[in-house]
């Protein structure tokens, strides 16, 4: 029986981003499925709160 390999989805790979910007596994899952109006949340302003000092905590809760 062979393995075929699968390609990461766009939640994957969202989750993968928010862990390596240090959300919990638990906190990154969530984010990474989290929509508003159809759209998910913007990586990049997750990265900028977090880059301006905002705690992770915070951010859960401003982007939940």
């Amino acid at each position: 029986m062979s393995v075929t390999p699968t390609t990461p989805t766009g939640e994957e790979e969202r989750a993968q981003a928010l862990l390596a910007m240090g959300f919990t596994a638990t906190q990154a899952l969530l984010l990474a499925a989290t929509q508003s109006e159809g759209e998910h949340i913007d990586l990049e302003r997750v990265r900028s709160i977090l880059d301006a000092g905002c705690a992770h905590q915070l951010a859960m809760r401003i982007f939940l």
